[in-house]
């Protein structure tokens, strides 16, 4: 009959434990197993790539997930393959100018070999500077303007003011477009640029905004253009030549009236 081995008794609170036997030592130190300690960050940290290797690895896992914009991928479409090369580029230009990656590709347009910053970034941007003492928005022409009118019908005079002013200077910049701005430079009540009809008085708080923001704080832009502006001045696709029905039908416009309109100017 085997003999079942002797139990040890062990103290939790004893500085060594003690084992009789032959095979035990008389004394087995106690060891002590740290913990790792789980901290709390103060604020949110971005992984940041430190050289061209890791901004290439970084761009290929976001090509891999899917999670890249549509301007980042072939053809600028959505069902495009997402350009990897052009993806770490935009990775490399958001820490230029010193955003977090996933922040800069949702910020920035690839669009003529260069880069250009949608607008809300751009007043990001601006706001880092800590140069911005306050700003103001004022409608133009409002006591004239029914917004419950179809676009056509809006007066020219009626636009949007958008002041910036420096913690260093007295003077704003100041940026303003109208309706006459735009029907000037072919944006009004045109088809073919949906964003000015379903968002008229939003585009023209775009286009002012851009105006003061790249006046008054180039440094912050790091002498990007604003990307609202460009979009407005590129011309469409053959595809999407024309606008749709639900625009024309916002306008106030007939179909037909559009698509012989359409046929004259081609």
């Amino acid at each position: 009959m085997i003999d079942e081995p002797e139990q040890l008794e062990i103290d939790p609170n004893a500085d060594v434990i003690d084992g009789p036997g032959s095979d035990v030592p008389d004394q087995i130190p106690k060891v002590d197993r740290m913990l790792v300690p789980l901290l709390a960050q103060s604020e949110v940290m971005a992984i940041m790539p430190r050289s061209i290797e890791e901004a290439q690895r970084y761009a290929n896992g976001l090509c891999l997930s899917g999670i890249v914009p549509d301007a980042f991928r072939e053809g600028g479409k959505r069902d495009g393959l997402p350009n990897a090369p052009l993806v770490m580029m935009g990775i490399l230009k958001a820490m230029e100018i010193g955003v977090p990656p996933q922040t800069g590709l949702a910020g920035l347009l690839p669009i003529n070999g260069r880069f250009a910053v949608w607008g809300d970034l751009a007043a990001a941007l601006a706001h880092r500077t800590g140069q911005v003492a306050k700003q103001q928005v004022t409608e133009l022409g409002a006591a004239n303007h029914d917004p419950g009118k179809p676009i056509g019908e809006w007066p020219d005079a009626y636009g949007i003011r958008v002041m910036y002013w420096r913690t260093d200077q007295e003077d704003p910049y100041v940026g303003e477009f109208t309706v006459r701005d735009a029907k000037r430079a072919g944006l009004w009540n045109n088809a073919r640029k949906q964003p000015w009809v379903l968002y008229p008085k939003r585009m023209l708080y775009n286009r002012a905004r851009a105006f003061a923001l790249r006046d008054g704080f180039a440094d912050g832009l790091h002498g990007l253009t604003i990307a609202d502006e460009v979009m407005d001045y590129m011309p469409e696709p053959p595809s999407e030549r024309g606008g749709s029905e639900r625009t024309k039908l916002l306008m106030d416009e007939r179909p037909e009236e559009a698509e012989v309109a359409d046929e004259t100017e081609a």
